[in-house]
């Protein structure tokens, strides 16, 4: 059974709101385990596939050193746009992940970071990482695990299924498709990989606000701009009792948010 797949639209302010709230509240701390998972060291040639805004990218280019080199690819100008204003030394590609522009075995290290559940047809992507990495390199992929481990994400969804209907709250879960058991498994085996391994990672988003949390996933989604005030105004009254037992002292949200790191050495 083909898994959910849904890919927001690229616009500036998704960009914006990416490098700005998503980076720091999600993708910044997941950078440095996927990493150091990835055993990036002095001296490697680093491809990062579906690279966004770059924080994966940035955080291997700490560990290369001047010998080494790191490339992000993505298929959105806006993304690397953004990825190039916030570093320096490394390489930005435009270009398609089920057809990576690059050699066969030219790569030390090729991760994904939290994007291949974004990609039309994920075997052909993967089979094109393992093209690209040496044979004795490694891939790296990281995923959501189940969304049944996150009470917060679970909330949200439910809330938005009641007040935005069941397409807008398929969209919002899509991402965690791949952390249904057996899914990566069947995948990988259909990319003709035989060895690797799953590290089962606890992990956290942390957000400044229940109405922050609530509004940049809506926003992630393309539900934002045009939600009736009416509606917005009920579901955020319901998120603010729902959700309560997430909000910190401070005032910040905190939802548990776990991840499988598949590591694939059979390449």
């Amino acid at each position: 059974m083909t898994e959910p797949h849904f890919t927001p639209e690229i616009t500036d302010d998704l960009v914006k709101m990416h490098e700005e709230h998503l980076v720091p509240a999600i993708y910044a701390q997941w950078a440095h385990r996927v990493v150091e998972l990835a055993e990036v060291d002095i001296g490697h040639d680093v491809l990062d596939v579906a690279c966004g805004t770059g924080s994966l990218a940035r955080a291997a280019k700490m560990e290369v050193g001047f010998s080494g080199k790191v490339t992000g690819l993505d298929s959105s100008e806006k993304m690397l746009d953004s990825a190039n204003r916030h570093s320096r030394g490394i390489e930005w590609k435009l270009g398609d992940a089920e057809k990576l522009p690059f050699k066969r075995d030219q790569f030390d290290r090729v991760m994904c970071q939290f994007s291949l559940m974004f990609i039309a047809n994920r075997v052909h992507a993967i089979k094109e990482m393992l093209r690209v990495c040496k044979p004795d390199g490694l891939v790296v992929l990281a995923v959501w695990a189940p969304m049944d481990h996150s009470r917060a994400y679970t909330t949200l969804t439910r809330l938005v299924h009641e007040y935005l209907g069941a397409h807008a709250a398929l969209k919002l879960s899509a991402p965690w498709s791949l952390g249904k058991p057996g899914v990566m498994d069947a995948m990988l085996l259909s990319a003709g990989v035989n060895e690797y391994e799953c590290h089962e990672r606890v992990g956290q988003a942390v957000f400044a606000s229940m109405e922050m949390f609530v509004n940049t996933h809506l926003r992630l989604v393309g539900e934002f701009h045009d939600l009736d005030e009416e509606v917005y105004r009920l579901m955020l009254n319901a998120a603010d009792v729902e959700l309560r037992p997430f909000i910190g002292h401070d005032g910040q949200l905190v939802a548990q948010l776990n991840a499988n790191i598949f590591t694939v050495s059979d390449v």
